[in-house]
Parts: structure tokens; C-alpha cells; sequence
């Protein structure tokens, strides 16, 4: 596993809003749409997950940025394919009211695209919904132990599908089943001995602006 190109978590600064009245003022930041869910990186950092986007990766595939599958992306019931580029491609999703639902998309959009992994979005919340803000939260799971803690110790009876080490001293990252599993994988990995810090890996897409 190429764990050490995921053991970092990108954080967008917020926005600063000006006031009315200032010539330069900003637009008021948008209402919050999704549910919000914490990453704890290590300090806690609340997002906005994203209940109407997808992005499918392709980048796993091996020479995939030369067979570009991303171009012949295609949608399924209540998707649109909105954005392409050679191992991207951003679906917009139309009926999705919880973050289930939306996983149960993911899952029909990834049986529709081989080779694609499902990445559910996150912004910042009430940040522009625009590929400069956009972050995918992953499958994949950062964790950080204590010297001498076992990582078999600390991960044993959770639902891990892999494990790997990462190019921190101490660092894995593990593979969850999928992006919300690794929300809760978190979340546990967080209580147990020896464990530091464990927080969802989340990085950014390189989709066409």
C-alpha cells in the first residue's frame, strides 16, 4: 500500500467575511446544506459533507493517466456526470438525503464505472462550493502510535480491511470498507491505548476548474 502519499489531512482556511457596507465585501458565506462531521487531525475541525457531489478516481489503475478512463465516465439514476479529465470525474447526485444514501449511490456509481473508487466531498462549512474548497474524504484512515504501542494490538476486533506503515515514525494508515466506516474507525481507533492520533484521510481532487 502506498500509505505515506495519504498520511496528511489539507485543511482550507475559512472565510473572512467583510462588512456589507465595505466596497471589496465578500458575498455572505452560503447555509450549510449537509450533515457535519468532525476530523480530528489532531485538533478537532468541523466540514460539511456534500449530499448532492461524488468524485470517481481512477488514479489506482495502473496506466490509467494514458488510457484516461475517467472521459467515458458514465451516470446512473439520479446522477449526472458534470466534470471529466483523464482519472476524475465529478458526478452530481440528485437524491441523497442522508450520508447512507449517498454511500448507496457511491457504491451503484463504482458498479457502473470499474476500476473507479467513490470519494464522498467536504467543505468547509458554508465555503463555496467550488474546486478550490473541495476536499474528498477517503477510505483510508491516518493513525499515529505511541513508541512501542503493537498496531495489531491497537486495531484488533475493529473492522480493518488493510493495514500499512507510513514515512512518520509510528504512522500507518488502514483501509476502512468505505468513507463513512472510516469516519467511525476514527472515532474508535481515538479510545483505544497507545493510539495518539487517528483521523479519516482526506486530500483534493485535480478536477478542471
Amino acid at each position: 500500500m502506498t500509505g505515506a502519499r495519504w498520511v496528511s489531512v489539507i485543511f482550507v482556511a475559512g472565510l473572512v467575511l467583510l462588512q456589507p457596507d465595505s466596497p471589496s465585501a465578500k458575498p455572505p458565506k452560503r447555509p450549510v446544506e449537509g450533515p457535519l462531521i468532525t476530523i480530528h487531525a489532531p485538533n478537532p475541525e468541523q466540514f460539511e459533507l456534500a449530499l448532492d457531489e461524488i468524485v470517481l478516481d481512477w488514479s489506482s489503475r495502473p496506466g490509467a493517466t494514458k488510457l484516461a478512463p475517467a472521459q467515458a465516465a458514465v451516470a446512473i439514476a439520479g446522477t449526472n456526470v458534470v466534470k471529466r479529465e483523464a482519472i476524475h470525474a465529478m458526478v452530481a447526485v440528485t437524491k441523497a438525503a442522508t450520508p447512507g444514501e449517498l454511500w448507496m449511490v457511491a457504491t451503484a456509481l463504482k458498479a457502473a464505472n470499474p476500476g473507479a473508487e467513490a470519494n464522498l466531498v467536504l467543505y468547509l462549512p458554508g465555503a463555496s462550493k467550488d474546486a478550490a474548497s473541495r476536499q474528498l474524504l477517503t477510505s483510508r484512515v491516518g493513525l499515529i502510535l505511541e513508541q512501542g504501542a503493537d498496531p495489531g494490538h491497537v486495531v484488533a476486533g475493529l473492522p480493518v480491511v488493510a493495514i500499512g506503515p507510513a514515512s512518520v515514525s509510528g504512522g500507518y494508515v488502514i483501509e476502512a470498507k468505505d468513507p463513512l466506516a472510516a469516519l467511525s474507525l476514527a472515532d474508535a481507533l481515538r479510545q483505544r491505548p497507545g493510539v495518539k492520533h487517528a483521523y479519516p484521510l482526506v486530500r483534493r481532487p485535480r478536477l478542471p476548474r
